[in-house]
């Protein structure tokens, strides 16, 4: 048997071991201190993405420390202010518990806790109470670009509110040339506006900075009416692949090849765009693909599919008289082009219809005068279109 006072010997060594292991348990390891070090020089650099990942290997080497936890909610929390489409709808109460928390104990970035807490609220749809958030944190920071960019990015959304939207882009850029969110947000703009050289410049900035699904949209769209189907068909791959499942994406690459004459890719395009959401603008281009393909019996199914939804509809209507043109279906191509007739050219939309509708009335003419130029002759197919006839808008 040991005698007491050997045990409580045996005893003291044990303890203060045990207290040195809890020492250096509760302390930061050094490389997980430079970690977080790191990711405090990219957070203040507005570079979010690289601070979470610098935050992330310190958790590695500190799973249980508190600043590191802190660290990573608070960039979790920046990335959200940065852009709502980051917080996925299964994470929205998750994201509001962390905005809250840092916002009711970290005063310095309250105005970056506000713009996150109207992020999610934009995210649920609530517009008006997202505005009211990021306004609460301008007017704690003037200056601050998160919350400039993200209440442009609100704005926007109402064609009346564009000119105001534009201002908040503008000052965002002001503080922070390099704000791509705003860059983007300017180039959408200046897209709609017709400014399409200045929307193009934003927009690539922007991808120089990030790479961006919006960005790619829309300057693909630009390159388009620029009538630079090359440089538009990749940036619509581009954003095909970001969002695999967005129908605007795989439809405007499916007009896009459409103009570049790729028609049997513009028609897969199309097809799968149609899938994911039928609209008639992705199903008139769909049927002129057919048709430029001599597939006029499944292109007059895909033109009556879009009179069916809208029976104004100028493609649809001069795409229906081809096709049913090209079926040697005289009198049915004779209807369809005199209701294009019948349209009255209006609105946004003005110019189109004039358009298509010379086209349509140059075929009646010569659909008309077929039957005099060979009255004598035997019945026979329907003559072949002129060589220089328009085949499609």
């Amino acid at each position: 048997m040991i005698p007491r006072p050997l045990a409580r010997a045996f005893r003291l060594p044990s303890l203060l071991l045990c207290t040195a292991m809890l020492w250096a348990c509760d302390r930061t390891p050094e490389l997980a201190r430079q970690h977080l070090a790191q990711g405090d020089v990219a957070l203040e650099a507005g570079r979010y993405p690289q601070a979470l990942a610098a935050y992330g290997h310190a958790r590695e080497l500190a799973p249980t420390d508190p600043d590191v936890q802190r660290a990573l909610m608070r960039a979790r929390v920046h990335l959200i202010a940065e852009s709502a489409a980051r917080i996925a709808p299964e994470a929205i109460d998750d994201a509001r518990y962390e905005a809250q928390l840092l916002l009711d104990t970290d005063k310095p970035r309250a105005a970056v806790y506000l713009t996150a807490l109207g992020n999610i609220l934009a995210r649920q749809g609530d517009a008006e109470g997202a505005k009211a958030k990021f306004i609460e944190a301008l007017a704690i920071d003037p200056a601050s670009p998160l919350a400039h960019t993200a209440l442009g990015l609100v704005l926007m959304s109402r064609k009346e509110d564009a000119a105001r939207a534009k201002s908040e882009f503008q000052l965002a850029l002001k503080v922070k040339p390099a704000d791509a969110g705003a860059l983007v947000g300017l180039g959408q703009i200046e897209l709609a506006e017709g400014d399409i050289a200045g929307a193009a410049e934003h927009l690539e900035a922007a991808l120089r900075i990030a790479e961006s699904f919006d960005a790619r949209l829309a300057l693909g769209r630009a390159r388009a009416k620029q009538q630079k189907n090359v440089d538009a068909i990749l940036h619509f791959q581009r954003a095909a692949e970001l969002d695999p499942k967005s129908a605007d994406a795989m439809g405007s690459l499916g007009q896009a090849l459409l103009g570049a004459g790729k028609l049997e890719d513009a028609e897969r395009a199309l097809r799968a765009a149609m899938q994911m959401r039928p609209v008639p603008e992705t199903g008139n281009a769909l049927g002129f693909a057919l048709v430029r393909q001599k597939k006029a019996a499944a292109a007059l199914d895909v033109f009556r599919g879009v009179l069916a939804s809208d029976a104004t509809s100028a493609p649809a209507l001069l795409g229906a008289g081809i096709a049913s043109e090209d079926l040697g279906e005289k009198e049915q191509a004779l209807g369809s082009y005199q209701k294009l007739l019948a349209l009255t050219p209006s609105g946004p939309d003005g110019r189109l219809v004039a358009d298509l509708q010379r086209q349509a009335q140059s075929r009646v003419t010569a659909l008309s005068a077929a039957p005099a130029a060979s009255a004598s002759a035997s019945a026979g197919p329907a003559p072949a279109p002129r060589p220089n006839e328009k085949r499609s808008p």
